[in-house]
């Protein structure tokens, strides 16, 4: 097990709603351990998950669903 953590720039125009259910499309990924969007930085996604389970170049394509300009920090 390898735990690491990023956080990905996503749009500051998505909504409330639209972050919520964006963490809950991350959440579901084998090896996530939270997702949280800040809620005093907008533009802010911050992941943490076991990198020997999934990457983060597939977390961030689930993103670039949501936000296609998305990238990590």
């Amino acid at each position: 097990m390898n735990i690491v953590d990023m956080t990905i720039h996503i749009h500051n125009d998505l909504l409330p709603a639209q972050r919520e259910k964006l963490e809950k499309e991350i959440r579901v990924f084998d090896g996530v351990t939270l997702v949280r969007c800040s809620s005093k930085i907008n533009y802010g996604m911050f992941v943490i998950y076991d990198s020997e389970s999934i990457s983060a170049g597939k977390i961030l394509n689930r993103v670039r669903q949501w936000d296609k300009n998305a990238t990590i920090f």
